[in-house]
């Protein structure tokens, strides 16, 4: 497949993960204040943000499996269909529980139309392109920010939410479409008995991605918790809607060159050290967001987050697919975009009571830990290769070896 074929399909993979990222990006800062006028707790909100995302983790899950059955083209057309009527009614709903029902049916195919966007991206990128291509989709995250954020507060001020959720609906419907007129897959969906038999022979990824995995799941743990917390506290302060909605707005102008900038030193730099990066801004900015209280720091802490919460997405899935054969992606993909929606699912439903039992600062300064965490997890192989190699050479000025030998060492301590 030719050079153009490729970029012109990456772009149709951007423009769908900006279509849903524009959306949710721009809806959570705000689907607390929504939930809040069926009577919605900060408890019962934390619950809420669980549900869906419990759907979005659900998504990458059914991704995976049913790819291989139906083919991946076919099913993010179908479940990109799927959100058009959800986002319709909810301008229409009467009830908590209607609003936590439809909310979860756009999370679910928003969700799974992301997991295949993954696939699709590891399957078009090339190893030397892998990191800027992954950016170039972690961008809609800042990119959906910026403008849905934006938009959507204003929307609200100045129609309510009837009218937001029917322009949602319609801008949700470029998915579907896309996916009939431009999108490709890379090759047929895969017979029932070979997917069952590559899942056999193919069980195991490896101790890197599922260190991968533990890490992921720990530093989403942490943005995500930032992330609630943000709209939250705000809310707690008496923030309007717009203002609120500008964290995100905030947060995504400044996210973008960055985002770029990685995207282009990744793929010649290494992709290891801006992961790490990553988890290091995670911890700031929920540090920055214990102590906040005015309207430039939510700002900052929510920069911050957006930052590390790109960085994280674009630099762990490129790390998994160098990590997965391209036979392993369907499956290995879905493992890692449902360990960043449990996480998800954890922070949100314990986020709001948190916050009610034991206090907002307590709370993102035990988050604060989390991004560190993970941190150490995944450099825990280099660590004990590290000193692996530095207890061999101290062996071997007391006991010289052949050189073949310690070269051996070394390059099992390092590969």
């Amino acid at each position: 497949m030719g050079n153009q074929t490729t970029n012109k399909q990456l772009i149709v993979l951007f423009l769908a993960s900006f279509v849903i990222l524009f959306i949710g990006m721009g809806l959570f800062p705000i689907l607390p204040l929504f939930a809040a006028q069926f009577g919605a707790t900060n408890t019962t909100i934390g619950i809420f943000f669980a549900l869906i995302n419990a759907s979005t983790a659900a998504g990458p899950m059914f991704a995976g499996l049913l790819a291989e059955k139906i083919g991946r083209k076919t099913l993010f057309i179908a479940v990109g269909a799927l959100g058009v009527p959800a986002l319709l009614l909810l301008g229409q709903a009467t009830a908590l529980w209607q609003v936590i029902l439809l909310t979860s049916i756009v999370w679910f195919s928003g969700g799974l139309d992301l997991g295949l966007i993954s696939i699709f991206t590891g399957l078009y990128a090339t190893e030397k392109s892998r990191g800027k291509s992954f950016t170039l989709m972690a961008l809609a995250g800042p990119l959906g920010a910026l403008v849905g954020g934006t938009t959507i507060g204003q929307l609200v001020e100045w129609q309510g939410y009837e009218l937001l959720f029917s322009a949602l609906g319609i801008f949700w419907a470029i998915l579907p479409i896309l996916g009939i007129l431009v999108l490709r897959d890379t090759k047929e969906p895969v017979p029932a008995e070979s997917a069952a038999k590559t899942r056999t022979e193919t069980r195991r990824f490896g101790k890197t991605f599922y260190l991968l995995l533990v890490a992921s799941l720990l530093s989403s743990l942490g943005i995500n918790i930032s992330r609630l917390g943000t709209s939250l506290s705000m809310q707690s302060l008496d923030f309007s809607a717009a203002t609120i909605a500008s964290s995100a707005t905030v947060s995504g102008l400044i996210s973008i060159p960055v985002a770029i900038l990685v995207g282009a030193l990744s793929d010649r730099l290494g992709r290891r050290g801006f992961l790490m990066l990553g988890y290091l801004l995670a911890a700031g900015g929920i540090l920055v967001l214990s102590g906040a209280d005015q309207l430039w720091q939510f700002w900052l802490a929510a920069t911050l987050t957006m930052v590390a919460f790109s960085l994280t997405g674009a630099m762990g899935s490129a790390l998994a697919t160098d990590l997965l054969s391209s036979d392993e992606l369907n499956r290995g993909m879905s493992w890692f975009n449902t360990a960043s929606s449990a996480a998800s699912v954890l922070s949100f439903a314990s986020s709001g009571y948190l916050l009610d039992m034991i206090g907002s600062q307590t709370l993102y300064l035990l988050a604060a830990t989390l991004p560190v965490i993970a941190a150490s997890v995944f450099e825990l192989p280099s660590n004990l290769a590290s000193l692996k190699q530095l207890r061999s050479g101290n062996k071997a000025t007391h006991a010289p070896e052949s050189s073949a030998k310690i070269n051996n060492k070394v390059c099992t301590a390092n590969c």
